[in-house]
């Protein structure tokens, strides 16, 4: 997830929850408090990736509703309507000029601003070594006081659920953008943040026919989260 784009993330991990084993591929979600800084009493000024305001977003056990940890300790974050949830994303900020698929007509991105309760597959969170490896124990790898960088993704269906898009924040796999960064403020702590100077890219999917992908561009989209286990 790279592309400049700044966002921080305060998440409350509830580790006293059992772990949920889900399918036959025994998917360990270990249910977590995820709060964004937007609104609240810490919002100076508007996040582009902000919540509903409703509160932490915490883990449903048994199920893929809310805010875990995965089996690597990495942030696993999904959204489904029954969870009546929201995340705000807001796409005024670009950076580099208008996307390049405006030349062509062939941008799928209709919205500004777009307020979803469907993130899936799951936004993820993966914190990476300085060769770029994923950390083999996620977010426990990260030592109090220390930070890491980190590829950050949120998907979110289109109104009509014909066109899933992702917030990519990935330097190696996605260049122009950014990677997040992860910062541990405690044994129980740690924030995920995007800064204003960070850049992500927008990119675009059909959910059926054929799979092609189209960049709708660059934006700074600072956001962060705070989690607490």
């Amino acid at each position: 997830m790279a592309r400049s784009v700044r966002f921080a993330v305060a998440l409350v991990l509830t580790l006293s929850a059992a772990p949920a084993i889900l399918g036959h591929a025994r998917i360990i979600l270990t249910p977590v408090s995820a709060a964004f800084r937007c609104p609240g009493a810490d919002c100076v000024s508007a996040d582009a990736i902000s919540g509903d305001g409703a509160g932490p977003y915490v883990g449903v056990a048994g199920d893929q509703q809310g805010a875990y940890f995965n089996g690597p300790s990495d942030l696993y974050f999904p959204l489904q309507p029954t969870y009546s949830r929201f995340v705000n994303l807001d796409f005024t900020s670009t950076v580099n000029g208008p996307a390049a698929c405006s030349a062509t007509r062939t941008c799928r991105r209709n919205f500004t601003t777009f307020l979803t309760n469907n993130s899936e597959p799951a936004s993820l969170t993966n914190p990476i070594d300085a060769q770029g490896q994923e950390l083999a124990n996620g977010f426990l790898d990260i030592p109090v006081g220390g930070a890491a960088a980190a590829r950050y993704k949120f998907n979110f269906l289109n109104a009509n659920n014909t066109v899933r898009f992702t917030v990519r924040f990935n330097a190696d796999a996605y260049p122009g953008t950014s990677n997040v960064t992860v910062t541990r403020t405690a044994t129980n702590v740690w924030i995920v943040e995007a800064r204003p100077s960070d850049v992500a890219e927008l990119v675009s999917v059909p959910v059926s026919g054929r799979q092609t992908l189209v960049s709708e561009g660059f934006y700074s989209m600072p956001f962060r989260l705070t989690i607490t286990k």
